[in-house]
């Protein structure tokens, strides 16, 4: 493909986005994997969670254009495909295994939300006491029992080894960053994870997306910066690929050369 410039660098990657995604959705059925049922249908939500991503992005662009996009919102969805990417990969490492214990893993998030919940019911502002004690009695109070038995029963699966052994802060007790290393994933994580990351920690580089400069002074504006939005669907697109390929390989369905093929939008054009 030849160099694009500024101005064709966003429509281009819409393009591809929304190509990449009528594949996805081009999916009828999906075959119960050899590893089980838990397996597949975690990755089908997976492809569901990138597919309404993407599609979430293509809406944004079509209702806002270039200007005004929002560039934070769409880093951030941008992001969580990439995080979805990763983790399939690594579950497919050790399918039946790690589809359980992801999937397990809610046992341990439903207790520490609950526990949450019970400590605010003694917060000293009325207003907190009163909001978590109608959420108690909602959502948490007929439960207590159940997911504290779960809790116990599950707990030991996600705690680390040796003498003073905690419990993992997410299901699989690594960090993205691991996870993106153990699947080949190192260099995608340095370089673009670790810009999206920008975004959702709100750091300095978030700020000066907004900065302009001006002869009277600095300014911040809400105004999109084309190039962003290019890295947005940019970034976007190449993890819906990933995904895509792996998937395909997992399930039989799609070929590789037909995900790369959303990347030649002229050749997709000369066919319309």
């Amino acid at each position: 493909m030849r160099g694009l410039t500024l101005e064709e660098y966003a429509p281009y990657h819409r393009q591809v986005l929304h190509t990449l995604s009528m594949l996805a959705q081009s999916i009828k059925g999906v075959r119960t994997h050899s590893a089980g049922l838990e397996y597949t249908s975690l990755m089908s939500s997976f492809l569901m969670h990138n597919v309404s991503g993407a599609r979430s992005l293509l809406a944004l662009y079509e209702l806002s254009g270039v200007e005004w996009f929002p560039v934070t919102v769409g880093y951030g969805i941008a992001r969580t495909m990439f995080e979805v990417d990763v983790a399939a990969h690594y579950i497919s490492q050790s399918p039946q295994e790690r589809a359980s214990q992801y999937i397990l893993f809610e046992h341990i998030l439903n207790k520490q939300a609950m526990d949450v919940c019970n400590k605010h019911r003694r917060s000293v502002d009325p207003s907190w006491r009163e909001a978590m004690e109608i959420e108690w009695q909602a959502k948490w109070e007929k439960r207590e029992q159940e997911i504290n038995d779960k809790f116990i029963e599950f707990a030991p699966f996600f705690t680390s080894s040796g003498k003073n052994g905690r419990l993992f802060h997410n299901w699989s007790g690594k960090s993205i960053r691991q996870l993106a290393v153990e699947v080949a994933h190192e260099e995608a994580y340095d370089i673009f994870y670790s810009e999206l990351s920008s975004f959702t920690h709100a750091d300095v580089r978030l700020a000066n997306r907004s900065l302009r400069l001006r002869p009277d002074g600095p300014s911040w504006t809400q105004r999109a910066n084309e190039p962003d939005v290019g890295e947005v669907l940019h970034n976007a697109a190449s993890f819906l690929t990933c995904y895509l390929k792996h998937f395909g390989s997992q399930f039989g369905i799609l070929d590789a050369v037909a995900v790369d093929a959303c990347w030649d939008v002229e050749e997709i054009k000369s066919k319309n």
